[in-house]
């Protein structure tokens, strides 16, 4: 299994330090890396996932919903957990609100999903069934973190929650697996010539995904809220984990389910997290500590899961 280590971790670290390397030296400028991070979620990404799940065999489907629901279930549990942290670290309501959505919201597609196709392969059932995972999880964690963010003294809840539905459905990740699973289950026939195109897209998502994602991190921001942040990382990436693994056993998880599962539930703050909180009244410096500071910290958690779990059966 250190060979499996070298061959998702080593990738995943080289690229997103490649990000950072690129950036800071002012090779490529920041707005380069905003634009590419667009191009990836509304083209490179949804591209990766619909021709992944339209090859997908049938029982990759089955795996990649419990996990997916696994990963929901423990959002809710490290929330409550989340908020009782925020009670003991007497934290104002902002801070509370970004606090448990930081702990509760993983950067699957960036993080999780590469480091799983690159021990895997992008071809593989296990790869197949962690992208059939992201289907529940994506519409919950955007509809549970306006419930967390959403400040009920000032009302507008339900008309918040509207918003988020439609965008929801308007997410180019999820009309991806949408159309992807559509394919699968239709038996229709795309000419080669135009789903190779898209495979090719989909080739170019996760080494994109990674530099755009090392370009953003900057240590100096962990400075801001730091005590907070590091409460937030230590329930993502360990507290999360270890409750996924109870709920994976008592579920009759095992081999390759299991594995993705905990690799999944070690992933990262979502970026998108700090983007919630400032449009919500959050704490977003809270927010941005969070997701470096667990950034930084996920891949020695992934490794020590791919070690501890790899091997087995």
């Amino acid at each position: 299994m250190y060979s499996a280590v070298l061959t998702s971790i080593l990738p995943v670290c080289l690229l997103v330090i490649l990000g950072a390397a690129l950036c800071r030296s002012g090779f490529l400028p920041d707005a380069f890396f905003t634009q590419m991070n667009r191009l990836g979620f509304w083209l490179l990404l949804p591209s990766l996932l619909f021709s992944t799940i339209a090859k997908a065999p049938a029982s990759a489907g089955a795996a990649g919903l419990r996990v997916g629901l696994l990963l929901c279930a423990c959002s809710v549990a490290v929330t409550l957990i989340g908020w009782l942290v925020s009670r003991a670290l007497r934290l104002p309501g902002e801070s509370t609100r970004a606090l448990m959505q930081a702990a509760m919201r993983g950067n699957l597609a960036y993080t999780a999903l590469p480091v799983i196709i690159y021990t895997f392969g992008e071809h593989s059932v296990p790869a197949a069934a962690a992208v059939f995972a992201l289907a529940p999880t994506i519409p919950f964690y955007n509809l549970w973190a306006v419930l967390i963010l959403t400040n009920t003294g000032e009302g507008g809840q339900c008309g918040q929650l509207l918003r988020t539905l439609v965008a929801v459905l308007r997410n180019p990740l999820i009309i991806g697996c949408g159309l992807g699973l559509l394919l699968m289950k239709s038996g229709w026939h795309v000419p080669d010539g135009l789903f190779n195109a898209v495979e090719a897209l989909g080739r170019a998502a996760l080494p994109c995904a990674l530099l755009a994602l090392g370009a953003v991190l900057t240590p100096e921001k962990i400075r801001a809220s730091f005590h907070p942040a590091l409460a937030a990382t230590v329930l993502k990436l360990v507290a999360m984990p270890v409750l996924g693994y109870a709920g994976a056993r008592l579920l009759g998880f095992s081999g390759d389910t299991l594995l993705i599962a905990l690799l999944n539930l070690a992933s990262p703050c979502a970026v998108t997290s700090y983007v919630m909180a400032d449009q919500m009244g959050a704490d977003k410096e809270l927010a941005g500590s969070a997701i470096v500071l667990s950034t930084l910290l996920c891949l020695p958690v992934m490794t020590l899961i791919l070690l501890l779990f790899g091997t087995r059966g």
